[in-house]
């Protein structure tokens, strides 16, 4: 039997991206480049929470929407 491979897709709303936006605008000013992100995606079962971790900064940024669970 085979599995199919999933297909994972995020789409961030508007106010998450403008969040996002912010803050890698204000890494770059810092270092001079956006660096490496890694991106969590975690399902509730009502939601998921997002969160990108910044490699240069060793920050992370929480653009979980709970206005849209």
């Amino acid at each position: 039997m085979t599995n199919k491979n999933y297909t994972i897709t995020v789409e961030l709303t508007e106010q998450q991206q403008n969040k996002f936006d912010e803050w890698k605008s204000h890494i770059k000013a810092i270092y001079g480049e956006y660096g490496l992100f890694t991106w969590k995606i975690t399902p509730t079962g009502i939601g998921s929470e997002i969160v990108v971790y910044s490699h240069n900064t060793k920050t992370e940024l929480d653009l979980t929407d709970l206005d849209n669970w």
